[in-house]
């Protein structure tokens, strides 16, 4: 008997040491949040396989005995009902704001950037326009390639941040995980700092001085877990902030910002972190995360503010976009709208508080999400001037919001959804269906989409969408492949002229298929992935254009041009138009009256026409531009610089140009 009462009390003890194991893994302590518990127990937390698995056995086998006898879970895990879906109005508005906008306190000059080139995206507005204009449309067929810096190192990390200038020097990260100092005159390096870890700067930096400083400071993350603070004259950590240089913030692949003293970065932690910009000192965090504790269900992760933060100087807001909830295609243990992701959102600095959240697609199941940095401009209606937030999406859509009140400028359009034919999904009844400011490309796959590229083609790729679900907001379905065009706008944004409100965006437009499949032992869990649709010839299965530069009128929502953006030179030897490329490295525009872009497939960067869209200028890069170009001037000279980088060779290249 004792034998068996000291194995019972082993048993036991075993059992309530793995409990408490899990339950430290699901443990967060953070007493930081200004709007969370300090002490949050989640199995989203969870990061050890042990953990893990335990979680997902336990939630197996509870549904199964769950959906036998409790009604509330048979519900649940039935098929959703189309016909209570259907006594839904077909159509849902948000009215556009028409009265009482939040009062203009900007001027076009505090968006521009001259001689300088301070953040990625050109500053705190992010609005990626230079008021230089010595290279301008009467003079830009004379702009030649002043000079070229290549890094020499072997590792290939594609660098998609927009180099930043002061001074005359340039700082940028390169593929060997260098950040780098480089004389804007002839491209001679200064200096080099390597970074140990992931990715140095991978979507922007930030150089700043402090009045009693001689130095200007550098700030930019790794990727993987640190903010670090360089000397940008020597190259070295600046040793009083933080820990001899660096802080630990988690994952952030964006610029930081500054606002007053304030040093702001958004993480993955799906929050945004406030230090002191001089000591390093963390101040307070705030948690863009709105959902429940879970045990069982993981409710959901994801919603990063991967695109990039910007922020109004004057009030002491900073301004995000979130991405997609995860599990990505598969919603069925995150019900509801899954906030605050796939959203816009303020946050009142200075008060340590959010304002609004602007959320475009609920319940995301598409990989939908915003990953470009929101923009701050000023537009104006009704001859009233309103400072506002612009929000570029995958879907094409350009929301633009009153900057304080987060309330749309334009109707935001919502339609009914359909339900979904997966056991325990739920679908949100209205996503949206937006008609102004016009869609930048085409965001919904349609029949009449398929290429027209020859016959052969069109009848492979019909072939695939008889047998496909496709449309508006279409869920997934078990045994059948779903079509989708959701890719429209990245990470690169637009670019934004503030004196005449006219943005600038180039799209990468292609559709892809997505499929998913249930586990092979738990019927409760699916999975799923995408493929791009692509006909015989390897090009996009749908009609041209792939890739398109647009400009659109921010005042009225009205695109003023469009082009294709890109050239495949193989179809227009056979009398193909122009069909536009993938492309995915955006535009800046210039009061040359001239928008340059580059990132197609054919490794051209271009200057067109900002007023009508015509091609003014060309030139064959040795690699694919990889970052929107940054402008800057030296003793009256101005240049345009593009970082090209390539995977498969590993080659890289600064280029600048110049008019001689």
């Amino acid at each position: 008997m004792k034998i068996i009462k000291s194995i019972l009390v082993l048993i036991s003890s075993v059992f309530l040491l793995l409990f408490l194991l899990l339950l430290f893994d699901m443990a967060d302590y953070d007493s930081s949040y200004v709007n969370r518990k300090a002490l949050v127990l989640d199995v989203k937390n969870l990061n050890s396989r042990y953990s893990l698995n335990t979680i997902s056995f336990l939630r197996k086998n509870f549904l199964i005995y769950a959906t036998k006898i409790s009604k509330k879970y048979k519900e649940k895990w039935s098929i959703e009902s189309e016909e209570k879906r259907l006594k839904y109005p077909e159509y849902k508005i948000i009215s556009g704001k028409t009265a009482n906008f939040s009062k203009s306190i900007n001027t076009s000059e505090d968006y521009k950037n001259y001689s300088d080139w301070l953040r990625s995206n050109g500053n705190n507005y992010s609005v990626r326009f230079s008021a230089l204009k010595n290279i301008n449309k009467q003079n830009v067929k004379k702009l030649e390639l002043a000079w070229t810096y290549k890094s020499n190192e072997s590792l290939g990390r594609e660098i998609q941040a927009n180099p930043v200038v002061e001074n005359g020097f340039i700082y940028t990260p390169t593929p060997g995980n260098y950040i780098v100092c480089i004389n804007g005159k002839n491209g001679q390096e200064v200096w080099r700092y390597k970074v140990e870890n992931d990715r140095a700067a991978k979507r922007g930096l930030l150089i700043w001085k402090n009045s009693s400083d001689k130095f200007s400071r550098i700030f930019f993350t790794d990727n993987e877990s640190k903010l670090i603070s360089l000397n940008a004259k020597t190259g070295k950590k600046i040793k009083s902030f933080g820990n001899e240089g660096e802080i630990n913030i988690g994952i952030s692949p964006i610029a930081p910002l500054i606002i007053d003293n304030y040093l702001i970065v958004a993480t993955f932690k799906q929050d945004l972190q406030v230090y002191d910009v001089l000591s390093g000192k963390l101040l307070w965090k705030y948690y863009l995360h709105e959902s429940k504790n879970s045990f069982l269900f993981a409710n959901f992760k994801g919603g990063y503010p991967w695109g990039g933060i910007s922020a109004d100087n004057n009030r002491g807001i900073v301004f995000l976009t979130t991405g997609n909830p995860w599990p990505l295609f598969n919603g069925v243990d995150r019900s509801g709208s899954n906030l605050y992701a796939n959203s816009i959102i303020a946050v009142d600095i200075r008060n340590k508080k959010k304002l609004w959240h602007f959320q475009e697609v609920s319940h995301d199941i598409w990989n939908l999400d915003i990953g470009a940095t929101p923009i701050l401009t000023t537009i104006k209606k009704d001859n009233i001037s309103i400072d506002v937030v612009i929000a570029l999406t995958k879907l094409g859509n350009t929301i633009i919001l009153d900057r304080v009140t987060g309330e749309t400028i334009f109707d935001f359009v919502k339609k009914r959804a359909p339900t979904s034919k997966i056991p325990g999904e739920r679908t949100a009844i209205y996503q949206p269906d937006v008609k102004l400011p016009e869609p930048i490309c085409r965001n919904q796959f349609k029949k009449e989409y398929i290429t027209n590229i020859g016959k052969k083609n069109y009848n492979y790729i019909l072939s695939i969408v008889e047998n496909a679900n496709f449309g508006f907001f279409k869920p997934h379905e078990f045994g059948k492949k779903n079509i989708i065009i959701g890719k429209c706008v990245r990470w690169a944004g637009a670019s934004v002229d503030p004196d005449i409100n006219r943005m600038y965006v180039s799209a990468d437009i292609k559709a892809d298929i997505i499929e998913i499949k249930l586990s092979t032992d738990d019927k409760f869990s699916f999975y799923g992935g995408y493929t791009p649709l692509i006909d015989l010839d390897g090009y996009p299965g749908i009609k041209p254009p792939w890739g398109t530069l647009t400009s659109m009128n921010l005042n009225n929502g009205k695109i003023v041009w469009q082009v294709p953006l890109g050239e495949h030179e193989s179809l227009t030897k056979k009398g193909v138009p122009i069909t536009g490329t993938s492309n995915k490295s955006g535009a800046t525009a210039t009061a040359g009256g001239l928008v340059f872009v580059s990132g197609t497939t054919d490794k051209k960067i271009r200057a067109f026409n900002s007023a009508n869209g015509e091609e003014l200028w060309s030139y064959k890069l040795p690699f694919i531009g990889t970052a929107p170009p940054t402008s800057y001037m030296i003793d009256g000279k101005q240049y345009i610089i593009i970082p090209a980088f390539d995977f498969l060779n590993k080659g890289d290249k600064l280029l600048s140009f110049s008019i001689k």
